[in-house]
């Protein structure tokens, strides 16, 4: 009887740990790579304290998009029995995938809805401390240097300007649906301001050009859903004053950045080496090459961790970079597992997009679809999963969101 009530009193005290730690990983995230792993494993070591508590197996059981990336994680171990890649290689691949199964880990921690609202906040909050310090780094109120990686003409905070506008597009989409949901007009007000003041941040501030694809796809998805049929003239007309604005403001960071990308595309050459100096011909060079090895092995694909051997067997001899990182997830994860990991990526994220629906709230819904649309469309131009902030990004929202799925239906 003794050791049943001490089994239990670990239990309850590691699931509350578990529950803070993935708190803090929310807060962490747009901030710190140390804190993240740290948490990360508390969050695991707490996870297996707790194991034995009942109705786990069937949280995980009844929810797909558990199952999935645990599905998905697998196929990376399947990956390692056959890749072209040496074992340091295959090791940091299967390290990269193993975040897939803190999904299920977090959709565990967070089916109480108390825990599930403050780490809402907590990685809203981290996001916000991002933008007010981007801002006085903007202004010349900030100093550079120390954590801070960025300079007034590219004030970008605690992450490079790629993920920073990533985050930041998705921030200014989440302030906007709680503005859109608000209980209050005061509060109605606040978030519509702090969205606008976020994509000013991403469009007109900092140079990361995924950010501005991103906010573009969202401002496309909120016209559609809020607006229905109206949505569609909103979206246009919204776009035609971005392009103007753009065109009127050739000193703004959108009108470089968009000239800029305009210039590499038009000068990139197919029998042509791309230069250091052009990401976007870097780019397409990277995905013609990756292609090649997607069709040498369409269906498992190089295996995990075999791409970087894959890509420079690819360019050996012929002048080209090499590289371990081709600059788009759905190529990577189709060089590295072929078809069958392609598929079943994008299987995890149509089921995603389908159970958002039946999320409890609608602006549950709206954020989930949201989360989701921004890692899809950055992920045509980034290796998202793979890359650390990114990953994490996409794997805390996953089970932060989708436990609701599992409590509401529980309810």
């Amino acid at each position: 009887m003794a050791g049943s009530l001490g089994y239990r009193a670990v239990s309850h005290g590691a699931e509350l740990t578990s529950r803070w730690a993935a708190i803090a990983l929310g807060f962490s995230i747009p901030i710190s790579v140390a804190l993240d792993s740290l948490l990360a494993l508390i969050i695991l070591l707490a996870c297996l304290l707790t194991i034995g508590y009942q109705g786990k197996a069937e949280a995980i059981r009844t929810n797909p998009v558990a199952w999935l990336s645990i599905a998905l994680f697998c196929l990376y171990l399947i990956g390692c029995t056959y890749s072209v890649g040496n074992h340091e290689d295959m090791l940091t691949g299967l390290g990269k995938a193993a975040r897939l199964m803190f999904i299920p880990l977090l959709i565990l921690v967070f089916q109480d809805a108390s825990t599930r609202r403050r780490a809402w906040y907590g990685f809203i909050g981290a996001m916000l401390l991002t933008l007010v310090l981007s801002y006085l780094l903007w202004l010349g109120l900030l100093p550079q240097g120390g954590i801070i990686r960025g300079s007034a003409a590219n004030p970008t905070i605690f992450k490079l300007h790629i993920t920073h506008n990533l985050f930041m597009a998705f921030t200014a989409f989440a302030c906007a649906a709680q503005a859109r949901y608000a209980a209050t007009s005061r509060w109605r007000s606040i978030w519509a301001a702090l969205a606008l003041l976020a994509a000013f941040n991403v469009l007109f501030m900092v140079q990361g050009r995924t950010g501005h694809l991103v906010l573009l796809a969202l401002l496309v998805y909120i016209g559609v859903v809020w607006l229905r049929w109206k949505g569609v003239a909103f979206t246009l007309a919204a776009i035609g004053v971005l392009a103007a604005l753009t065109y009127a403001l050739p000193s703004s960071t959108l009108h470089q950045r968009a000239a800029l990308a305009y210039h590499e595309f038009s000068a990139a050459q197919p029998d042509v080496a791309a230069t250091t100096r052009s990401s976007v011909g870097q780019r397409l060079e990277f995905y013609r090459n990756t292609l090649e090895i997607v069709r040498q092995h369409p269906l498992l694909g190089a295996g995990t961790g075999g791409f970087r051997q894959a890509y420079a067997g690819q360019v050996r001899d012929t002048g080209r970079i090499a590289t371990h990182n081709p600059h788009n997830e759905y190529l990577m994860v189709a060089a590295q597992l072929g078809l069958v990991g392609l598929l079943l990526l994008l299987a995890l994220f149509a089921v995603q997009w389908r159970l958002a629906a039946q999320l409890p709230t609608i602006r549950e819904q709206v954020l989930a679809r949201g989360m989701l649309l921004s890692v899809i469309v950055a992920s045509a131009v980034s290796s998202t999963l793979i890359d650390h902030a990114e990953g994490w990004f996409y794997v805390w929202m996953s089970g932060l969101l989708f436990a609701a799925l599992k409590s509401s239906q529980h309810s």
